[in-house]
């Protein structure tokens, strides 16, 4: 007899769906299959069908309200046509014109799409069968490392149920031999700010570990958040060219709601982490780089006029910068939010004249600048110089390396270049300490080129990087900053921007 698929049994297709990372694509695109058969009549596709239901899907994530109530009551009521409608909409998001220079994980539109597939699913999961599934997700959740005799051989949680003695709600009983650490749950950090004082709530009984569900709704949240990201690659993997295409052609809905709100200037209902006085720094900084020194300089301090005659003059590169550039529409538009965003470090206001003038500079600026027109330059860095030294003495320790080579990566002659210039001028300097060696130094300085944190060329450490308070003089005594002092292309804040907003999250 053969097993059951998510095309054919509805506890199958529900475990699927509930923890899509335990499972490979066939068994994920079975799912799919289950989602498109509601959109199969007597043997006949229901296109129009389903491309009414992936606008109504796509549209409703718009709305914060439905967003929330599909924890409660699920907005479609069957799990594989949630992966449908949830992924399809995603992907029509991600083939909308005003994002195809756009990160995906800036449009918020994608994470309110994810927001109410996760909210639908909960409620899905909550209503379905005797609470078996829910001890399934648990068991993932919970698990512990396989021992030298391999998993746990049983269920990890045992059951869900009252515990009058350990007060109200509900918790998940584990056996003390199937816990891991991942089952000890403290009260809300937030309240302390550290482990140190927190709360135990995980109660013992019998040799059984009893865990707030609190807890379980929380970690499979994060859980079934990552799992979005799987179902959506999963899914435009198995759309051909054509069937995009189609898609793309026939989807109406969603693509008018996203142009209405770029048209009506709520920009931060479709970009993530959007701020407006933080975006018209950005491009300032941006304009006054291309613009001809005789218009204006960044750095130095110009009229409302001038700074508005560079954001004017300048050839925006993408779609929310022409949001920004269009949003300035005068002189005095302009004068308004830099006033309005005095405090942004990068803004300085000086009013002591007939007329105000403006200086556009580096977020963190106030620190001394370096001029590096070859590595050795980096050197006039305090803390630089003391590594220097100290590599006179001993070997670098890896983290000396990745520092000094990523800090190179950023420096703005170094970005049109290829590793081979790159690591031939890193040598050339490396080659000036005792312990240098051509073959092994080439092999190191390539390595940490290759290594990238989600597509991103990891950042150079910072003055609070604690590797860096063995060379540190002190940051109250040191008239530079690594951020601050050294010429490092806008590019770089703008990801030091996206990566201090929160966790990266990519679609």
């Amino acid at each position: 007899m053969s097993s059951s698929t998510p095309t054919d049994d509805e506890d199958t297709a529900y475990r699927v769906a509930a923890l899509p990372l335990e499972y490979g694509e066939t068994r994920i695109n079975q799912l799919f299959t289950r989602g498109y058969n509601r959109y199969v009549v007597d043997g006949e596709d229901q296109p129009e069908d389903l491309v009414n239901d992936l606008e109504r899907f796509g549209t409703a994530a718009f709305k914060e309200q439905v967003r929330a109530d599909a924890a409660e009551e699920p907005f479609v009521d069957e799990p594989g046509t949630l992966a449908v409608l949830a992924t399809l909409s995603a992907i029509c998001v991600k083939e909308h014109p005003k994002f195809e220079h756009a990160s995906p994980r800036n449009i918020q539109v994608l994470y309110d799409i994810r927001e109410l597939y996760v909210n639908n699913l909960a409620s899905l999961i909550r209503a379905h069968g005797d609470g078996s599934l829910q001890q399934d997700i648990a068991d993932v959740l919970y698990s512990k490392e396989p021992g030298e005799d391999g998993p746990h051989p049983g269920r990890v949680c045992t059951g869900i149920t009252e515990m009058p003695e350990f007060g109200n709600g509900l918790f998940l009983e584990i056996p003390m031999a199937a816990a891991s650490r991942k089952c000890l749950v403290r009260e809300d950090q937030g309240s302390t700010g550290s482990d140190d004082g927190r709360e135990i709530l995980t109660r013992v009984k019998d040799n059984k570990l009893y865990v707030p569900v609190g807890d379980f709704d929380s970690k499979y949240r994060d859980y079934a958040e990552r799992a979005f990201k799987k179902l959506l690659r999963v899914q435009e993997d198995g759309l051909s060219d054509d069937q995009l295409t189609w898609l793309t052609t026939n989807e109406s809905a969603i693509t008018e709601r996203i142009d209405r709100f770029l048209e009506t200037g709520h920009h931060e209902r479709i970009w993530r982490n959007w701020d407006r006085g933080e975006r018209t720094i950005r491009v300032l900084r941006r304009a006054l780089s291309d613009a001809p020194d005789d218009v204006a300089q960044k750095g130095e301090f110009h009229t409302a006029k001038e700074l508005y005659r560079a954001v004017a003059a300048y050839d925006a590169e993408d779609d929310w910068e022409s949001s920004v550039t269009d949003w300035i529409s005068s002189p005095s538009s302009l004068a308004k939010t830099l006033a309005d965003h005095e405090s942004h470090s990068a803004v300085t206001i000086d009013r002591d004249g007939r007329v105000n003038t403006y200086r556009i500079g580096r977020a963190g600026t106030g620190a001394e600048q370096i001029e590096v027109r070859e590595i050795e330059d980096l050197f006039e860095l305090p803390c630089m110089a003391n590594m220097e030294e100290r590599l006179h003495e001993k070997k670098p320790v890896r983290k000396d390396l990745y520092n000094f080579a990523r800090m190179v990566m950023w420096l703005p002659q170094y970005q049109d270049s290829s590793l081979d210039e790159i690591v031939a001028d890193l040598k050339d300097v490396f080659s000036r300490w005792p312990w240098y060696d051509e073959q092994e130094t080439e092999y190191q300085v390539r390595y940490e080129f290759s290594n990238t944190i989600d597509g991103d060329t990891p950042l150079p450490m910072n003055c609070d990087n604690d590797d860096l308070q063995r060379y540190c003089i002190g940051q109250d005594q040191c008239p530079y900053s690594i951020w601050g002092s050294l010429p490092f292309p806008d590019e770089m804040y703008e990801q030091v921007d996206e990566e201090s907003a929160g966790p990266t999250e990519q679609f």
